[in-house]
């Protein structure tokens, strides 16, 4: 495939010229078969060379429903905030006698919940929630951060070989279950999360971006299908004894289970279902443990990769912490520490890609697109997009530490969206964020992690961006 030099979307944005037909908008030869075992095969490199050849928007499926790549800058702002009502969530496709329907794969696990609820309802959820991740909130959580970040790392021995993503997978899992539903899990519990989880992220991009080909075998009886079903069935069992025994004790707390137990519709005054309380608690305990277990094993996958950086990273540890846990008071302080979580997330976004589809007709990286067109914008495809980051394949946390006047006071806001934005930016973002550093700070400060030289780290983008056999490395104590 051959790639052409393509010039930064700012210079061809469409408020200079008028906008050109969905007839010209360049793309590859092929049907949606052709599409689906393109990005069946190896979706971050397709789609980045597709960019890097036909330029900010590409046609990926022409019917039965448009798709296109968009890696436009303001495309995005226009998506997820400037003009987000006239983008609906997940791709469209096309149902029997030509109807349309939209799909979302992760609905089959979460249900209703805020990642997947749209519209009114999901304004009203999202506005139930909020409390839980506001400023003095998280800061109360930050202790637990650090704690249960320092007994993960308390069980490793000097010269340990370790799947770097099983630990952060279980301290992030604990962490969620502490601070938003105040309990800790037992292993049989953590057992039916866990296989929750496998399904609800299991299948390839071709699935979750929702190109035609795999959706529909969701409806069929086949093995996969009948064990995602009671895989659900048993979280839900798990869920539902949660809620029994917070309503038994009646006991009212501060945590998201108390919260959603004790709300009520501001217009009847009616409590929410079980089956709502199920949706969200769902939602929150598997999405939000997830993505930031992701991003703290490419994390150190990184660091292993560049002593230079964890250096520098250790120097700032050992210099605002000494021997002490961090808090909620040195986040602050810890802008290294920082840097090096946003470049992680730059380089391996833990959500990868999301799914937009056009309610009206719109004009897109300058061409008019009609509406009803599934729209792909790749955080994968645009941190790494050579236009707004120089050498962008660089692990530089320093980018993040540029002075004003920099690369980063003239690159576009959307060229780094990891948590997404609008009213649908993730709504844990702060929480993330500051559970991030605070782990990585509190397992750095005693720990340097590298390779393990004999197991390659392969890529696995499913729903969100994981490693397909873990990351094994080998602990060293610094302390």
């Amino acid at each position: 495939m051959s790639v052409s030099p393509r010039v930064p979307s700012s210079v061809t944005s469409s408020s200079l010229r008028p906008a050109r037909s969905v007839d010209e908008v360049p793309g590859p030869t092929g049907g949606p078969l052709v599409a689906a075992r393109r990005l069946r095969g190896e979706p971050l490199s397709q789609l980045t060379a597709l960019t890097r050849q036909y330029g900010p928007l590409v046609r990926l499926v022409r019917r039965p429903v448009s798709m296109f790549l968009v890696s436009d800058p303001e495309a995005v702002a226009d998506a997820l905030v400037t003009h987000q009502r006239c983008y609906g969530k997940g791709a469209v496709l096309r149902g029997p006698g030509s109807r349309q329907r939209v799909v979302q794969p992760l609905r089959l696990m979460l249900g209703d919940g805020l990642l997947t609820s749209s519209g009114q309802a999901h304004l009203r959820q999202r506005r139930l929630l909020q409390p839980l991740f506001h400023r003095e909130r998280i800061a109360g959580y930050c202790e637990q951060f650090a704690t249960l970040a320092a007994a993960t790392a308390a069980t490793w021995q000097d010269g340990q070989r370790l799947d770097i993503h099983t630990e952060m997978t279980e301290l992030t899992l604990a962490i969620v279950a502490r601070t938003l539903f105040d309990v800790d899990l037992d292993d049989q519990v953590v057992d039916v999360v866990r296989a929750a989880l496998a399904e609800a992220m299991a299948g390839p991009a071709v699935r979750q971006a929702g190109l035609p080909g795999l959706g529909e075998l969701a409806r069929l009886p086949l093995p996969a299908v009948r064990r995602r079903r009671a895989t659900r069935e048993a979280l839900d069992r798990t869920v539902y004894e949660l809620i029994a025994a917070r309503r038994a004790t009646g006991e009212v707390g501060t945590d998201l289970l108390s919260l959603l137990l004790a709300a009520r519709d501001a217009d009847t005054g009616e409590p929410m279902s079980d089956t709502q309380i199920r949706d969200e608690a769902v939602t929150l305990l598997l999405a939000g443990h997830e993505t930031t277990a992701n991003a703290l094993t490419w994390t150190f996958h990184l660091l292993g990769e560049a002593p230079e950086v964890a250096a520098k990273l250790h120097a700032e540890l050992d210099g605002v912490l000494g021997d002490r846990l961090p808090t909620f008071a040195d986040l602050s302080r810890l802008t290294y520490t920082d840097a090096v979580l946003q470049e992680a997330m730059r380089l391996y976004p833990p959500v990868w890609a999301m799914v937009r589809h056009l309610v009206e007709d719109r004009v897109v990286a300058g061409y008019q697109l009609p509406a009803g067109s599934t729209l792909l914008f790749s955080q994968w495809v645009i941190h790494r997009d050579e236009c707004w980051w120089p050498e962008p394949e660089r692990f530089d946390p320093a980018r993040w530490l540029e002075p004003a006047g920099g690369a980063a006071s003239s690159r576009p806001r959307f060229a780094y969206f990891p948590f997404g934005a609008g009213t649908r930016q993730c709504i844990g973002n702060t929480f993330a964020v500051a559970e991030g550093v605070l782990a990585l700070a509190t397992i750095a400060r005693d720990w340097t992690l590298t390779p393990a030289a004999d197991v390659p780290v392969q890529l696995e983008p499913s729903v969100t961006l994981r490693p397909r056999g873990g990351v094994p490395m080998i602990a060293h104590r610094r302390r």
